[in-house]
């Protein structure tokens, strides 16, 4: 399973229960629905992400979740030999 971000690119209110419904018609499952209406945190089965993207008809757009690496703030003293 793989995380991905869902977002509405429309520009009309997004059917939130057409959208639902074809989520879980591929088993996707909604991890964080926050920010929806506009977007939304999905987990599904990278098998079934060609038929979600045909489902959902071009006005949601799906992004490989990513992750970065924060740099570290700590401050470190040098010593002298």
């Amino acid at each position: 399973m793989t995380k991905f971000i869902l977002k509405y690119t429309g520009t009309n209110q997004p059917d939130l229960k057409k959208m639902t419904a074809i989520l879980d018609e591929n088993q996707a499952c909604i991890l964080d629905n926050s920010l929806l209406p506009a977007t939304a945190l999905i987990e599904i089965e990278d098998s079934r992400l060609p038929h979600l993207k045909g489902g959902l008809d071009g006005e949601w757009s799906i992004h490989p979740e990513k992750s970065y690496r924060i740099p570290g703030t700590r401050k470190f003293i040098k010593k002298s030999l």
